[in-house]
């Protein structure tokens, strides 16, 4: 799972080499690893469990739900992370147990992500499921396109500037939001479980 962080590929890389078949939840993780141990690495990646990321018919009550840590001090993440909370205080940004994550999403106008080190990470796929519109940093490539088309299942931003401005335009335009929040639930809950990725 943690193929794009360097100190966990060197215990990953090692552990890879004593199975028969690896699969990598980054496309890039597990072409890397290909390269690494001269076979084939499966992509397989991550997902939701909609009985756990479950959209609540509940009211509308944050701005902005993020659920996750600030990604360490000095980080673009946690700059990120508090120039929303600052600009957006009506709004969930920080730590929560599991099993109160679709509670937060689904009463949240927008699910913001944050990825590390270009990843397609759980969250994408939990706000989805969430039935909240997604608004996440640009992943370049990485099987991006071959999961999610922009500006239908999500929205992106490419800077911090254009997150703020982009989170003020979706708050104040509730149609077109839930359009795309509808859109991505639909891809989600069709195509990105974690039974989907069992079967395949």
């Amino acid at each position: 799972i943690d193929t794009h962080l360097k100190k966990p590929y060197k215990k990953i890389l090692h552990q890879a080499k004593h199975y028969d078949f690896v699969f990598a939840s980054q496309k890039e993780g597990a072409e890397k690893l290909s390269q690494d141990l001269k076979r084939k690495v499966f992509w397989l990646p991550l997902a939701c469990e909609p009985e756990i990321h479950k959209r609540e018919n509940i009211e509308k009550r944050y701005d902005v739900g993020f659920v996750g840590s600030f990604g360490g001090k000095g980080s673009l993440r946690e700059d990120i992370l508090l120039t929303v909370k600052r600009e957006f205080p009506n709004s969930f940004i920080g730590k929560a147990h599991y099993t109160e994550m679709s509670r937060i999403y689904s009463s949240s106008k927008i699910g913001l992500n944050c990825s590390l080190n270009n990843d397609i990470n759980m969250r994408m796929f939990e706000i989805l499921s969430c039935g909240t519109m997604l608004l996440t940093n640009r992943i370049k490539d990485n099987g991006f396109g071959e999961l999610f088309v922009e500006n239908r299942h999500l929205i992106v931003y490419n800077s911090k500037e254009e997150l703020i401005g982009l989170i003020r335009y979706y708050l104040e335009n509730d149609r077109e939001r839930e359009t795309i929040a509808r859109s991505g639930y639909d891809l989600a809950i069709n195509y990105h479980t974690y039974k989907d990725r069992l079967s395949k």
